[in-house]
């Protein structure tokens, strides 16, 4: 973070186009570091070839070089992404087929009808289920797990006691879906479940083993 930080500055003082003079005092007090740690932060960008630097009359001439640059480049496209997609998750997986608790527990009078008032559908009784394919994607999956979500309340019936679901509303192909976390599972941090008006297997060709992209809409509320 502080090379960045130290690219920034050299950037806005002009080091893009030439070489600037810059002191470590000055950057210190600049970015609120002590000036031991600009010297040893400015070391490593030369070292590292982002950086030109020689040695000035009270500090250093230093100017970025084209791998600082083409740097500087990824780190802004790849910061723009994420903002522009901040609102959003693509979670990847691998549809596999589940141990039909799905089909037990949507198919539930309780959750079905509060999950049409919550999400404006009745939900096919099963779950499309995905293997997350990356440790990127379990840690989505996690990021939602600690969100609040859309609450399913749980219930009880002459069965037994039945716990709350947290919903999260998602596309499959164009096809509008939500991401069910139940708050009793089984299921392993590498599994996702997915809930929809349909049959999500026949209705988009799905088969074990296909991979699949789901888009998780995020409310900043939720």
């Amino acid at each position: 973070m502080e090379t960045l930080n130290i690219l920034i500055y050299i950037a806005r003082k002009g080091g893009l186009a030439r070489p600037v003079a810059i002191t470590t005092s000055h950057v210190g007090d600049a970015l609120g570091i002590s000036q031991q740690s600009v010297s040893r932060w400015l070391i490593t960008l030369e070292r590292k070839g982002l950086t030109q630097r020689t040695k000035g009359i009270r500090g250093y001439i230093v100017q970025i070089t084209p791998e600082g640059k083409r740097v500087m480049m990824r780190m802004r496209n790849g910061l723009g992404g994420v903002l522009v997609n901040c609102n959003k998750l693509i979670i990847k997986g691998k549809v596999v087929t589940g141990m039909m608790e799905g089909r037990y527990y949507i198919g539930r009078k309780g959750y079905s009808e509060r999950i049409k008032s919550a999400l404006g559908f009745a939900p096919f009784a099963g779950t499309l289920n995905l293997r997350l394919k990356t440790m990127d994607d379990r840690g989505y999956k996690e990021q939602l797990e600690a969100k609040k979500g859309i609450v399913i309340p749980g219930f009880e019936d002459e069965e037994r006691a039945f716990g709350s679901l947290k919903c999260f509303p998602c596309r499959l192909r164009d096809e509008s879906c939500a991401v069910v976390i139940p708050e009793r599972s089984h299921r392993g941090p590498d599994t996702l479940e997915i809930i929809s008006g349909h049959n999500l297997r026949k209705k988009l060709g799905l088969s074990d083993g296909d991979d699949v992209k789901v888009e998780v809409l995020l409310d900043e509320n939720v």
